[in-house]
């Protein structure tokens, strides 16, 4: 994938596993565990990531791969992504948005 600057995903998670290398630029990831929060589904942030090249980034469904990325230099991004499903017939590696769902916030 190529990234410009400031351009980023929505929050997501995926069909199957990933395997993120990231070849030139700085990617930003946010992580998030979905929780309950009266009575309402809500995600919490659990971490974030500043991936430099070199970097190589693991996600497995369903735990640990909700999360958003993004493009944190000022020049291009470049990563490569390999993923443990054929995409072609989906198009998509995203299995669920989370648009409408709040984060919350620490205390």
């Amino acid at each position: 994938l190529v990234w410009k600057p400031g351009q980023r995903t929505p929050v997501h998670d995926h069909i199957a596993w990933c395997i993120v290398g990231v070849y030139r630029g700085v990617e930003h990831e946010i992580r998030y565990r979905l929780v309950e929060d009266r009575g309402q589904r809500a995600l919490l942030p659990t971490g974030s990531v500043e991936a430099h090249p070199g970097h190589v980034e693991a996600l497995i469904p369903p735990a640990d791969d909700i999360h958003l990325v993004e493009a944190a230099g000022d020049d291009l991004t470049i990563s490569i992504h390999v993923y443990g499903a054929d995409i072609s017939d989906r198009g998509t590696s995203i299995l669920e948005r989370f648009d409408d769902v709040p984060v919350l916030t620490a205390a």
